[in-house]
């Protein structure tokens, strides 16, 4: 079993996505999780394949995650991103 301390966990977070290394993230399309799992088994799966579970890239593009203990779902997130885009090529 794979243990991050809040350290490591903190360190990864810290990591700035304008200074980063391209070359040194996990593209997210190469990671390879089963989703019978358990969840936490999948973010053990996750973490194992990645160098930081929070700053990957896909292709050529940077990918941060942040989470927060209150606000909007990632459904809320998600329909109000498709609502901005809808309007912009309206």
């Amino acid at each position: 079993m794979l243990k991050l301390t809040r350290e490591e966990l903190e360190r990864m977070a810290d990591v700035d996505v304008r200074t980063v290394e391209l070359s040194g993230l996990t593209d997210l399309r190469d990671i390879q999780i089963d989703t019978s799992l358990p969840v936490a088994k999948k973010l053990e799966a996750f973490a194992s394949q990645t160098g930081n579970v929070y700053i990957n890239r896909i292709g050529d593009y940077v990918v941060k995650v942040k989470f927060q203990k209150k606000g909007a779902s990632m459904e809320d997130k998600m329909m109000e991103y498709l609502q901005r885009l809808a309007e912009v090529h309206l």
